[in-house]
């Protein structure tokens, strides 16, 4: 199997610095005076994470990710922390993108902890990554939004539940101390050949973000940010019959395509159908808005929301003596009868979510002995629809093949 992947992007960065000579001679009458004016100098928190714990802890920032890491998607974010997995399949991956480390594997997605300016993205509706799966709300941060990521590896800190046996991912997200927008747009090609399937799959993003402060001294800020992703991802899966599995005659409708191949057992089979193979289009709508009290004392609100659809389709090797894909039935192979084909090996699927997240936190950060905070949140499935046909039929003459 051949996967490829091209992303490119273009990006543009401006920086100002501002230049201190110091002397250890004497100033005289003589000497030429610059002033300077008002220098700030702003520094960010270490970690988000509690760090008087005896556990280890990596982080990034957001000029980390910018220069280092070509993150599509918030799950790119932390590819390269040590002993962290994202199984993310394709761009846009809405329902197998489980989050695993060195102490929670792929099968335990309620093992790990995600959160987003201290609301929870973890899916804890079920556990494992079967047929149903329970990732993370990945979409609801977007790359341009992230300030730092931390991650604290294993459950050493009562600030989180027990679901945290595995890790903490927090993400911090920024708000303007001045008036910025931002716009992207990438686009991925994807040549892959495996089986009969040899196609080129395409995925492209865009996005922009607008943000601005305003009152006295920058009391309120607000952000506002939009996504959106169109993917074609590649097969996942492909429908097989063991070749012991024939029974000699002339039962069902004789087909050819189907291509002799060997499964990890080596035993041989053949491989009818690839499957699984989803086009997702994806929007992301986040605002932000800040009110610092005073100095060290921020009322935050945050309001998500997260729209998908999608199709999955599989495309049939077989073909019948017209020439026609065979989607149904018992087929015959080179003399051999094979089970029917059923809804399992033709899997047809169509998705449709829309998610809305709400968040208001009030938060002192005096970098003293002690803080506080309090927060709220509700995450809301306001729709989660899907349609998977129960028994293989002949699909349709538009759906056979490439949908996209």
């Amino acid at each position: 199997m051949r996967k490829n992947r091209i992303a490119v992007a273009v990006g543009l960065a401006f920086s100002l610095a501002f230049p201190m000579a110091f002397s250890a001679h004497a100033q005289t009458a003589d000497t030429p005076v610059k002033n300077l004016g008002v220098v700030t100098i702003i520094g960010g928190q270490p970690t988000s994470l509690p760090m008087q714990i005896p556990t280890t802890m990596e982080g990034m920032t957001r000029a980390q990710i910018e220069q280092n890491i070509n993150a599509k998607d918030s799950e790119d974010a932390i590819k390269y922390f040590p002993s962290l997995l994202v199984r993310k399949r394709y761009i846009g991956d809405y329902n197998h993108a489980i989050l695993s480390s060195r102490a929670s594997g792929t099968g335990n997605s309620a093992r790990s902890a995600v959160y987003a300016d201290g609301i929870l993205l973890s899916n804890y509706l079920g556990n494992g990554v079967g047929g149903l799966s329970f990732p993370p709300r990945w979409g609801l941060v977007t790359p341009e939004e992230i300030d730092r990521v931390d991650v604290m590896y294993g459950p050493f800190s009562a600030a989180y539940p027990g679901n945290s046996v595995g890790a903490v991912v927090d993400y911090v997200t920024r708000m303007p101390r001045q008036f910025e927008a931002h716009g992207k747009v990438g686009v991925v090609s994807q040549p892959f050949s495996m089986v009969n399937t040899s196609e080129t799959y395409r995925a492209w993003q865009t996005s922009a973000s607008v943000g601005n402060t305003a009152g006295q001294d920058g009391q309120w800020a607000w952000w506002l940010n939009f996504n959106h992703t169109d993917s074609h991802g590649q097969p996942l899966t492909f429908a097989t019959r063991l070749v012991s599995t024939g029974t000699v005659g002339s039962v069902g409708t004789p087909v050819t395509g189907a291509v002799l191949d060997k499964n990890n057992a080596n035993a041989p089979w053949w491989v009818l159908s690839s499957g699984t193979e989803y086009h997702t289009k994806q929007d992301h709508l986040k605002a932000k808005l800040t009110y610092n009290f005073t100095p060290t004392v921020r009322a935050a609100y945050t309001l998500g929301v997260w729209r998908n659809t999608s199709e999955g389709r599989p495309v049939s090797y077989l073909r019948n003596a017209a020439g026609q894909a065979v989607y149904s039935g018992v087929i015959n192979i080179d003399g051999r009868s094979y089970a029917a084909l059923t809804g399992g090996d033709f899997a047809v699927t169509k998705e449709s979510l829309t998610h809305f997240m709400h968040g208001l936190s009030v938060k002192s950060n005096t970098r003293g002995t002690f803080d506080w905070e309090v927060a709220a949140s509700r995450y809301d499935y306001n729709k989660d629809e899907k349609r998977q046909n129960g028994a293989a039929a002949t699909l349709p003459a538009a759906d056979s093949g490439r949908w996209l």
